[in-house]
């Protein structure tokens, strides 16, 4: 796979975002990439190797800043013997795909907290996320094998499967705790157990391509944030007047729907945001009007002429 080159970054994103490249044009603009981090810098990342020396600067710069996340992508290396400078790290995002060897997650000594695993060209076995029981949020592209080794992290909060099929959600009823769940791509079409994912606060559900019945959201009472997108065969979706909770529904690229109305019975609905639904006409929205709790509503249909009527329908709301 090829790698671009990252974009340069603007000065306040820079604050934000520590790119470890000795790049004469970068530290020209930004500075020394190893100086003490900003209090607001929140990811420290690199795409090329770097050396011992500046490998162990790296680590120095985030062994008291459990906040911060360690993210190593393109070629930056082909294994994680670079984690030995990193073995306080509590956050971590891999996007390697050249990889051919995960021994070095062994430096991290149990301790991460959040994870994100990138697609590789090697399959890898997923049994060693059982050394990291403090797991809270894990994110996953593409690797199946041994998934079951899931199971065991039961501080898990926040989950997401990318490019996984899964034959149902009973993979994840032992995590009791979880309250955020994404499922990207894939075939997952067996979505009934997710009422019993009792605490599940946060869904967002993208290119299932063979999905069509979503009929399973009327029954989460404790969702607080939906997100539907590019699920063509989705045509319809349950009245959501029982989700007495749910607070942010965005709808991106959902050009199966037209009816609105089991949206509008969400009694708590603050915000809505519609993107990419050109099939919408500026009736699809009157079901809004009079709602109790409605503050902000984007409509990016793809069709200025509807956006606009949505705006002179809603002045006081539409964004």
């Amino acid at each position: 796979m090829s790698e671009k080159a990252p974009p340069i970054p603007s000065a306040a994103a820079a604050l934000h975002r520590r790119f470890l490249s000795t790049d004469r044009g970068m530290v020209e603009r930004f500075g020394d990439p190893f100086r003490p981090l900003e209090p607001e810098c929140g990811v420290i990342q690199f795409n090329q190797p770097l050396t011992p020396s500046q490998l162990q600067r790296a680590g120095d710069l985030i062994a008291d800043r459990p906040d911060v996340e360690l993210y190593v992508y393109g070629k930056a290396s082909k294994d994680l013997g670079f984690l030995r400078h990193f073995e306080r790290a509590r956050r971590l995002h891999l996007a390697l795909y050249d990889l051919d060897d995960i021994g070095g997650f062994s430096f991290l000594q149990g301790g991460l907290e959040e994870l994100t695993f990138g697609q590789t060209k090697k399959e890898f076995s997923l049994g060693f996320v059982e050394s990291f029981p403090r797991l809270k949020k894990l994110f996953l592209v593409g690797h199946r094998k041994d998934l079951q080794a899931i199971r065991a992290l039961g501080d898990l909060a926040s989950l997401g499967l990318s490019g996984i099929t899964l034959p149902d959600l009973s993979l994840l009823l032992p995590l009791a705790g979880l309250r955020k769940l994404a499922i990207l791509l894939g075939g997952t079409t067996n979505l009934s157990l997710l009422p019993r994912l009792s605490r599940l606060e946060d869904l967002f559900l993208m290119r299932i391509t063979k999905l069509s019945d979503l009929s399973v959201l009327g029954d989460l009472p404790c969702l607080k944030t939906l997100r539907l997108d590019w699920m063509r065969n989705v045509t319809s979706l349950p009245n959501l007047a029982g989700l007495a909770r749910l607070d942010y529904v965005t709808l991106d690229t959902m050009k199966g729907l037209a009816d609105l109305s089991p949206l509008a019975a969400a009694p708590a609905l603050r915000r809505l945001a519609i993107a990419s639904m050109p099939q919408l006409t500026v009736e699809n929205f009157r079901c809004f009007i009079g709602h109790p709790r409605l503050e902000e509503l984007w409509a990016y249909t793809g069709k200025s002429t509807v956006n606009e009527q949505v705006k002179r329908m809603f002045p006081l709301i539409a964004r």
